[in-house]
């Protein structure tokens, strides 16, 4: 009889290197939800974009925003009319 089974599932990640040297990551899945749920608020929010495939645009905007390619709208520009 089987008093108790733990599962424990892993996720590996090979990342080759040019050289044919490789890196073997192996995290597991418990572990990684831990960490997500230690995250506060914003960087949670953060991550949640991330994975939401809108990273690279954010990304983008604010290398456009700290280059100074746009500008952007202050408080009272952007609700002109509206308060």
């Amino acid at each position: 009889m089987i008093e108790s089974v733990k599962i424990v599932r892993k996720i590996t990640i090979i990342k080759e290197k040019k050289m044919g040297i490789g890196i073997k990551v192996e995290l597991r899945v418990e572990d990684i939800a831990n960490s997500i749920k230690k995250l506060n608020k914003e960087d949670k929010e953060t991550l949640l974009l991330l994975l939401s495939g809108k990273g690279k645009e954010i990304k983008k905007r604010l290398y456009e925003i700290k280059s100074k390619k746009v500008k952007t709208l202050s408080k009272e520009e952007t609700f002109k009319g509206v308060l």
